[in-house]
């Protein structure tokens, strides 16, 4: 069978239907894995499917997630350790008595660490988590603030890792002079429709203007029921277990959770938005902090380091499977063959809203956004100017995309940490927050519909 075309799409068929069927990511991808190279080798499949691992497991993004993993893992075990978790929880309570406050706290700080979309997500589930729970907030909630603060600020801010990237792919596929492709992003930011939508809706659905939805309330249901604020299966996936280090904090401080977590975001800026080395800075300051004050000798520092990178086997195996089948998509062609599909329907005034549309439904498919940029915008481009459509507005369409995918996918690289932060099973996260991005999508829908014939 000839891999392009219509089949293309079987591999993600075979995903949702598995997960569908089974609510198993982890074996739902490795079989859709399976199936894209048996489309693409036939028989050999095997050796073909093996040397793609061993492809990706070379590519540096994925080593620089592995190694995020590890470091964020060892982080959050020592902060639990030192008793920093406990006693910036007990800060917190002392001085916010409602589950709204805690909530609409979780969603202001990331207004201050828009630096990078992984450290929205891991800074604010390793400090809030704790303080929901308090507050018997359900897991998915809290999961869903925070993954609703992280991937749309992050893409709407002009000076985050986003915006740096994206700037330099416009630099290089519109042939703009340096320094002019983050102008033009900034033009973009008005129309970012989705991610406006999706960070703003966070407060309405905290205050419950918008209310508990689907799967949402059922969780919500739960934790009335049973007092089970996780969903079952997400013990697996937590960077804290329930049973690490409970009866080992008997000094438990906030400011052994705050200082480091000033280190982390200094460091992650200093060293250029990077948050492998940021984490690396914090967890030296910890070992010397937390020996400092007579907590942590550095054997016990070294244990507790280990026993969190342990925590993060799961979430480092499931984003090496999830990048592999994004190879295995790529190869089958699939974004150039849907967008190629979408092409007849395009015109100047329709374009920005078919290319939020088409690409929107890859991102979430497919769990990427970075990514889809890389392939997107060679084709997005082009197309805009041959047909005379609005270009800011089809480069924020391209934009709001990634966001929706990076925000909405259960096995996108985002809401991994995401789940991985808060404890809170991946498939049970993706799906109660589904419902309000599907709303901010709609409202999305038509702003660009809107701004596509006001353009013209």
């Amino acid at each position: 069978m000839s891999p392009e075309g219509w089949v293309s799409l079987v591999p993600v068929t075979v995903l949702l239907g598995a997960v569908i069927a089974t609510r198993r990511s982890l074996e739902s991808l490795v079989i859709a894995i399976a199936v894209g190279f048996m489309l693409k080798s036939g028989l050999s499949f095997f050796p073909s499917m093996l040397d793609t691992v061993y492809g990706v497991m070379q590519d540096p993004t994925i080593g620089f997630v592995i190694l995020l993993c590890s470091v964020m893992g060892a982080f959050v075990a020592v902060l639990d350790r030192s008793g920093g978790t406990r006693g910036f929880g007990d800060w917190v309570s002392s001085r916010v008595s409602t589950r709204r406050g805690v909530l609409l706290g979780t969603w202001l700080m990331s207004l201050f660490i828009f630096i990078d979309d992984f450290l929205i997500s891991l800074t604010l589930g390793i400090c809030m988590t704790p303080s929901a729970d308090r507050f018997k907030v359900p897991r998915e909630m809290t999961a869903y603030v925070v993954n609703s603060s992280a991937a749309p600020v992050a893409s709407l801010v002009p000076i985050s890792a986003w915006a740096v990237f994206i700037a330099a792919l416009l630099e290089k596929y519109m042939n703009l002079p340096a320094g002019q492709g983050l102008a033009f992003f900034v033009r973009t930011i008005p129309f970012n429709f989705y991610a406006w939508f999706a960070f703003f809706m966070v407060p309405l659905v905290i205050s419950g203007i918008v209310p508990a939805l689907g799967p949402m309330k059922k969780a919500e249901e739960r934790v009335l029921r049973t007092g089970e604020l996780a969903p079952p299966g997400s013990d697996l996936i937590a960077m804290r277990k329930s049973s690490d280090f409970a009866n080992e904090v008997p000094n438990a401080r906030a400011r052994n959770l705050v200082l480091p977590l000033l280190v982390l975001i200094a460091g992650t800026m200093w060293f250029e938005v990077n948050l492998f080395k940021g984490g690396v800075a914090a967890l030296c300051f910890c070992c010397i902090y937390y020996r400092y004050q007579g907590i942590m000798r550095v054997a016990r520092f070294t244990e507790t380091c280990l026993k969190g990178i342990s925590n993060m086997l799961f979430p480092m195996v499931f984003t090496t499977l999830a990048f592999t089948f994004n190879q295995v998509n790529q190869d089958l062609g699939l974004i150039p063959f849907i967008i190629g599909k979408a092409t007849p329907l395009l015109s100047p005034a329709l374009f920005p809203l078919v290319i939020f549309v088409i690409l929107g439904l890859v991102a979430f498919l497919v769990g990427i956004s970075w990514s889809l940029y890389l392939i997107a915008f060679p084709l997005v481009i082009p197309l805009a100017q041959a047909l005379g459509a609005n270009l800011v507005l089809a480069v924020a369409a391209t934009v709001a995309a990634g966001t929706m995918g990076q925000h909405c996918c259960f096995y996108s690289d985002g809401t991994i940490l995401v789940s991985a932060s808060t404890g809170c099973d991946n498939i049970r996260h993706a799906l109660t927050q589904l419902p309000y991005a599907m709303i901010a999508a709609s409202m999305a829908c038509a702003a660009f519909l809107v701004a596509g014939f006001l353009s013209i």
